[in-house]
């Protein structure tokens, strides 16, 4: 029994060196990633100290900071002033074009002023002597010690440079004991390119009445260039 007996294995005794077993490595591969991240890093850290910009100072930041700020409020500034020039154009734009209207209304308004006068020419009547410058009407009315008068003159040459000259008027009439009298009114500046209107009212002398009035356009050279006679009403 005891020749045929089980075969006992020996025993597993753990030992604190276990020299018989390997030791793990770290694989190459990985060191030489960390050796690289390391040199990798160091040359950043040498670039940025020897080439990179100069890292600035407290000082340098704070007058970089004033620097911006100042900056920033020349840039609000000019806006500003962008905003109110743009206004202002348009503003002028406006304008502008309000007046280009109005000067348009204008030149319509005189073309119908000169089409109404040409019509208003053609209805007064010529002055029956055929000249230039005629006596078109006379209107001249009376009050006590008062003569108002209102006399049109025109001429037919419209191109003609303006005529130059005085106005006279000789108010004929009687007095209070039945004599007759001739009172001249002073002379009317005239200076006539199409039309004139003398008008205005002259005193008369005390129980004066006038009767009719003379009219007469004299030249610088006193030479007589238009008259006609009217009768006043009243």
């Amino acid at each position: 029994m005891g020749m045929f007996g089980r075969s006992q294995r020996p025993a597993f005794k753990p030992s604190v060196y276990q020299p018989g077993k390997r030791t793990r490595r770290m694989p190459r591969w990985l060191v030489l990633l960390l050796i690289g991240i390391g040199l990798g890093a160091g040359g950043v850290l040498f670039l940025q100290a020897n080439y990179g910009p100069p890292r600035l100072t407290a000082e340098q930041s704070e007058q970089l900071q004033s620097e911006l700020n100042a900056a920033n409020l020349d840039r609000q500034r000019l806006r500003t002033q962008l905003e109110e020039a743009t206004k202002q154009r348009d503003t002028n734009q406006a304008s502008n074009a309000q007046l280009t209207a109005d000067l348009a209304q204008a030149r319509t308004r005189i073309q119908e002023l000169t089409q109404e006068f040409q019509v208003f020419q053609d209805a007064v009547p010529p002055d029956p002597r055929g000249t230039d410058i005629g006596v078109r009407s006379g209107s001249f009315s009376r009050d006590p010690g008062k003569l108002d008068y209102q006399v049109l003159l025109m001429r037919d040459k419209a191109d003609a440079p303006a005529f130059k000259g005085t106005l006279h008027l000789a108010v004929q009439g009687v007095y209070r004991n039945g004599r007759s009298g001739t009172i001249e009114l002073d002379p009317i500046d005239v200076s006539l390119g199409r039309y004139q209107v003398a008008q205005g009212t002259a005193e008369m002398p005390e129980g004066f009445t006038p009767r009719s009035v003379r009219i007469q356009v004299l030249d610088p050279s006193q030479r007589q260039q238009a008259m006609r006679i009217y009768y006043v009403r009243g």
